[in-house]
């Protein structure tokens, strides 16, 4: 790649970063809520149960949705954070398991550095200290020191169950500090 053509797709990066930054600081999900209530009944909107942590340092972002099934084996996780994010969120559905994690510091520092906006993890992550001085939003049941199994297992883009509510591939998410909503489609308030 040359170096205008690196200079181009950093600055194309940026742009992205910014555009995704900034469009969550007026998208409150609080507000979204209360602007799609009609959504809400019909199901069109889906809040996550309050079960998740909050890590990163980006503590509210959105995007849409990459959908993961993994059980214990993060070699997939690694696979789809390695591809450009372009501000999605990568939704991963640990099965809930709490004996290993399924995210650690490299893997959110990859996820920074890729451009994606958030990984919400139904099951463990690692590496707290490491991912909370990452640029990029991360929710998980909670924290254990183990790492995962590496045998490559798993599907991509299918429907997730999280806490009961079934996630789609494409689907937009929206996260902070209050809850997490689901989407079908792209919110304003």
């Amino acid at each position: 790649m040359s170096v205008t053509e690196r200079a181009s797709q950093f600055f194309v990066d940026l742009l992205l970063w910014i555009s995704s930054h900034f469009r969550m600081a007026s998208l409150a999900t609080a507000e979204l809520c209360d602007s799609n209530a009609s959504l809400l009944t019909i199901g069109d909107v889906r809040v996550l149960p309050p079960i998740f942590q909050i890590y990163g340092h980006c503590r509210a972002f959105s995007g849409p949705i990459v959908t993961l099934k993994v059980f214990e084996d993060n070699v997939l996780v690694r696979e789809l954070l390695e591809a450009p994010g372009d501000g999605r969120v990568l939704v991963i559905d640990g099965g809930g398991s709490m004996r290993c994690a399924l995210v650690g510091g490299n893997l959110a520092q990859l996820a920074q550095n890729m451009g994606w906006a958030g990984i919400v993890v139904n099951g463990c992550i690692r590496d707290v200290d490491e991912i909370n001085g990452c640029d990029v939003g991360v929710r998980a049941l909670a924290s254990h020191p183990q790492k995962s199994y590496k045998k490559g297992l798993g599907e991509k883009h299918v429907p997730v169950n999280i806490g009961g509510i079934i996630i789609h591939d494409g689907e937009w998410l929206y996260a902070d500090s209050d809850g997490i909503l689901i989407s079908k489609t792209e919110l304003s308030v």
